[in-house]
């Protein structure tokens, strides 16, 4: 027997799917701009542009990752939030 899936958890699903690809985008730039930072390979941007875009791919990586913990709280799964994110929070809020 076929189950059927909501409209609601089809959301939650897609959106689960989406911050955990752009947290693994995000983790990816941060290595090549963290590589590139320690090799000096600036190209056409200067040293300091990389560490400006270095520290924006870092708050952006957080922000995808309180959104990610966000969308599992909702899910109810707590402590795979947890450990996604090597914290333990209040989550009565």
């Amino acid at each position: 027997m076929k189950s059927l899936i909501t409209m609601k958890e089809v959301i939650k699903l897609k959106a689960h799917d989406k911050a955990f690809s752009k947290i693994n985008a995000k983790q990816i730039e941060i290595r090549k701009l963290k590589y590139d930072i320690e090799r000096k390979n600036t190209g056409s941007v200067t040293l300091h542009e990389l560490e400006l875009c270095l520290d924006a791919a870092k708050r952006e990586l957080e922000t995808w990752n309180y959104i990610f913990k966000l969308i599992e709280l909702d899910y109810g799964k707590y402590d795979y939030a947890d450990e996604i994110l090597g914290s333990r929070g209040s989550y009565n809020a």
